[in-house]
């Protein structure tokens, strides 16, 4: 277990200040913030570092007051290599040494009183913590989806009758089903594309549809722009779109312009890997690369539902493992809900997630 060092001497910290971080001797970031709250601020930090001054993490040299294993799972996931704290639990010490962290302190205890401490299991991975850590501190970006009673039809035909669904704030759930059972007509029917008979959609507290006369609320600039729509499309257009274009149109509406707007596109493709497209024709992408455009717009727009259909249609198997690995990415950083209609067995094997059947219209 890592031991305290002699010879190691460390500024305490200021009045105010809670955790500060050091790089090669001068602060980098200071927060005055409580509980696990300033280790998120930090995380926020690193990534949204400017291209030209982005901190080695390995150079880095985190001091706090107090940590628990909460905190030495959030600082290790967060690829920092050295941290002093000045009060720190062997469970946490047990954690840093697990992770090839190694830790200094003033003091130690056998465990932080906090109930956050008593809800982790040493078993847990470092990235079910976070989500659980994140859920805690209500930094979720998701926002709740509710769907009642819901019927949709087309000329001669009922599609959806008597559907409910509910998924909760920051969850992410798969509906399979065989073609023509109701998963894109579910999608269109949530996003406005089409009107429905009966019930409710919710996202939050907004209804999106008013069913009664088959035209779309308005549910208000916080809501309204919230779902994210990714779809995979071989269509192509002689319309020639550059990639940071789309993924700008995740900022219509909001008062960003210059500078600050092509910093958050920029950190949104950074973000799901596609920055080196950068003012390529989208429609000159392969299948994969469209994905990642269209997803670091669904971050542009801060959409707390993320709405997928059919993503792996048309991609390779390598661009299915990218994909995969993207929404791995986006799940653990921001939280969205995230509703996804897929066919495609194996890889929904491989996500993970709660898997629903939709058959004839209805859930199994």
């Amino acid at each position: 277990m890592s031991e305290r060092t002699a010879s190691y001497t460390m500024t305490p910290l200021r009045n105010g200040t809670s955790l500060e971080v050091l790089n090669k001797g001068i602060p980098v970031f200071k927060s005055g913030g409580k509980w696990l709250y300033p280790l998120f601020e930090l995380e926020s930090f690193l990534e949204t570092e400017r291209e030209g001054r982005k901190l080695d993490r390995k150079e880095l040299l985190l001091h706090d007051k107090i940590a628990g294993r909460a905190a030495a799972a959030l600082i290790c996931r967060m690829g920092l290599v050295r941290c002093h704290i000045d009060l720190v639990s062997r469970p946490a010490l047990e954690t840093f040494e697990a992770n090839g962290v190694i830790c200094t302190y003033d003091g130690v205890v056998d465990r932080i009183q906090c109930r956050t401490e008593e809800i982790i299991d040493s078993g847990m991975h470092l990235d079910e913590i976070y989500r659980m850590l994140r859920r805690r501190a209500k930094l979720i970006h998701g926002i709740e989806l509710e769907i009642s009673d819901l019927e949709v039809a087309y000329p001669g035909k009922t599609v959806l009758k008597d559907f409910d669904l509910s998924v909760g704030a920051g969850e992410q759930l798969v509906l399979t089903g065989d073609n023509g059972a109701g998963k894109t007509t579910l999608i269109k029917a949530i996003i406005g594309a089409i009107p429905y008979r009966q019930g409710s959609i919710k996202l939050g507290p907004a209804e999106i549809i008013d069913s009664s006369r088959g035209k779309k609320k308005v549910p208000g600039p916080k809501n309204s722009n919230r779902i994210g729509y990714v779809t995979q499309s071989v269509i192509n257009t002689p319309f020639p779109i550059a990639t940071d274009e789309v993924v700008a149109m995740g900022l219509i509406g909001e008062s960003v312009h210059g500078e600050e707007l092509r910093y958050q596109v920029e950190i949104a493709m950074r973000r799901t890997g596609c920055y080196h497209l950068w003012g390529r024709n989208f429609y000159s992408l392969s299948g994969g690369e469209r994905q990642r455009v269209s997803l670091a717009r669904c971050l542009c727009q801060k959409a707390g539902l993320i709405l997928m259909d059919e993503p792996t249609s048309f991609l390779d198997a390598e661009s299915k493992e990218d994909l995969r690995e993207v929404l791995g990415h986006i799940i653990n950083h921001q939280m969205p809900t995230v509703l996804l209609v897929s066919h495609d067995h194996d890889w929904i094997e491989q996500l993970g997630w709660t898997v629903r059947k939709l058959e004839k219209g209805r859930l199994c």
